[in-house]
């Protein structure tokens, strides 16, 4: 799926791929600094991120039809890709919603909630990394080499 001939897909992703860590880097300043204005920023970069997302798999889901069947290989990788990012996605999800409940007081995130967004970012970086490989080896939502004169 392209727009003015970019592929959305591979557009869109930066937003949450940057926004997720922000939200990270931004919940450990608020521990680190006993500082809540730092949690609420994390939370709009949160909220940012599964907007972006939801739009990224929708567009990926549609890119991933359009992978011609006999190629297997960029199929199960696509799918990976995908389940590993869209769980993500839902899983932050929850965070915002959680957050939603609490809102305006979003509170300094405890020492396990960093851990357990440390670990999703290292996640989102694995499932990242597929999705260049299917840019890269499988040119899929780009012209092939060939086709790019």
């Amino acid at each position: 799926m392209k727009f003015f001939g970019h592929p959305i897909h591979a557009l869109l992703i930066h937003f949450p791929t940057a926004l997720l860590p922000m939200d990270a880097a931004l919940s450990f300043f608020s521990y680190y600094q006993h500082e809540s204005l730092f949690a609420k920023a994390g939370y709009y970069c949160l909220i940012g991120a599964v907007l972006t997302g939801y739009i990224a798999m929708l567009t990926g889901l549609i890119d991933l039809l359009k992978i011609p069947r006999q190629n297997k290989a960029a199929i199960a990788s696509a799918f990976i890709h995908g389940l590993i990012n869209g769980s993500l996605i839902l899983i932050y999800t929850v965070f915002v919603y959680k957050g939603w409940q609490l809102y305006p007081n979003i509170s300094t995130p405890s020492i396990t909630m960093l851990f357990v967004k440390s670990i999703l970012i290292i996640i989102l970086f694995v499932g990242n990394f597929l999705g260049g490989k299917l840019i890269y080896t499988y040119h899929i939502g780009i012209n092939p080499p060939e086709q790019n004169g």
